[in-house]
């Protein structure tokens, strides 16, 4: 997962991705692209097909115009997009969820490199333990550096159920990371 901003803005000297470019881009990102999808649906079947709606989106979007340097973040905010918009109900109804959570209000802080190795290499794990609007802000503050006011105006959800949603989720990766760390040197999580 690169850690670049979703959303980048076009450069002056920029080339315009032409759709070739955009279909070329989810062929050669295609497995991380896949990861990202199923990570946030939870669902393979869910996941192939928002790929195919964000490469569609994007390569019939002719309102916005997509830089070739941006392309890389521009799929990825497209997935995302895909996503949430079948996710959008159940975040929606997780956010009142988390409203009523005291949470010590800080902004997210973007996630170290070994901690999204660890998503990355135990999402099935991490996926079976993080509610869907947890993954979303994971993703939104951890990875894409986002801060809780951004990721609250995407998801349409408040600033505080983003911060308490991504605290729980650095508190639940935090348990996966110790029993990692258990289980490699051979002791058995009960």
């Amino acid at each position: 997962m690169a850690t670049t901003s979703i959303n980048p803005r076009i450069t002056a000297g920029s080339g315009i991705a032409s759709a070739a470019e955009i279909r070329a881009a989810f062929a050669e990102n295609r497995e991380e692209l896949m990861w990202l999808a199923e990570f946030l649906s939870d669902d393979l079947l869910t996941a192939s097909a928002c790929v195919t709606d964000a490469r569609d989106l994007m390569e019939n979007n002719k309102e916005e115009e997509i830089c070739s340097e941006c392309l890389q973040a521009w799929t990825r905010e497209a997935i995302v997009r895909s996503v949430l918009d079948l996710k959008r109900t159940r975040i929606a109804a997780l956010s009142s969820t988390y409203e009523l959570e005291d949470v010590v209000c800080r902004q997210p802080q973007p996630m170290s490199s070994s901690t999204v190795d660890l998503v990355v290499r135990e999402s099935d794990i991490v996926c079976m333990r993080l509610d869907s609007l947890c993954r979303f802000a994971v993703v939104l503050c951890g990875f894409e550096q986002r801060s809780a006011d951004q990721a609250a105006r995407f998801l349409g959800v408040s600033k505080h159920a983003v911060e308490a949603a991504y605290s729980r989720a650095l508190e639940i990766l935090e348990v996966i990371y110790c029993q990692t760390v258990l289980e490699s040197y051979g002791l058995a999580v009960a």
